[in-house]
């Protein structure tokens, strides 16, 4: 987990937002390997481990990753779709489109944050990877482009994910997800749309490249 990107994510419990607070056990250069996030509200303490951020409150819902959504056109595509032919800033992919993680996050010069990503997708200097429960765990108006697969369709997380984009900012959702929030429908096929949020009140969050090891 990258440190710069504590400041971007919010506690997933019901109530006002609020930031998360970290407490770092073992780093690698700006990578929170081993710690905790805490919410200063409820007191809801979110464990790392391995450098992986866990926020399903130890109740994990079984999802299949079935074959990479990201093999279709691979980040290039993704780049293209989020709209990020502009460096800089976090793109968040969830489930089978996290797969791309790391080659989106060379390809568009931005930070990645990988969520429920295939097991062999792991964090590094411009990948962050975390595993989430009903919604995404991000503050409002932080992400310029979020990918939904298909195991993260629900209306939670559309909601969610329309929050958290910037102004602007893009939503790839599988075709079986509901539209919510601030979104304007800019294409569709018989497998996913693509909206954009059309108003958000935050600016963009820019995020500090880290030096690799």
């Amino acid at each position: 987990m990258f440190i710069e990107l504590v400041e971007l994510l919010r506690c997933v419990r019901e109530h006002e937002p609020t930031w998360l607070v970290a407490t770092c056990d073992r780093m690698e250069g700006r990578r929170i390997v081993e710690g905790m996030l805490g919410c200063p509200a409820c007191q809801t303490r979110y464990p790392i481990t391995d450098g992986v951020a866990d926020f399903t409150l130890g109740v994990e819902e079984p999802r299949t990753v079935a074959a990479p959504e990201a093999s279709e056109g691979g980040a290039l595509a993704l780049a293209a779709w989020l709209n990020l032919a502009e460096p800089g800033g976090l793109a968040v992919l969830t489930g089978s489109w996290a797969s791309a993680a790391h080659e989106l996050a060379e390809l568009a010069n931005v930070h990645v944050l990988a969520l429920d990503a295939p097991p062999n997708i792991g964090g590094s200097a411009a990948v962050s990877v975390a595993r989430v429960g009903a919604s995404l765990p991000l503050r409002e108006g932080v992400a310029r482009g979020i990918a939904l697969d298909e195991t993260h369709a629900s209306t939670r997380y559309v909601e969610s994910a329309a929050r958290a984009l910037t102004s602007g900012g893009r939503l790839l959702a599988a075709v079986a997800a509901p539209f919510a929030g601030d979104l304007v429908e800019v294409a569709r096929d018989q497998r996913r749309w693509l909206a954009m949020r059309s108003a958000a009140p935050a600016p963009v969050v820019p995020l500090r490249r880290a030096r690799p090891l």
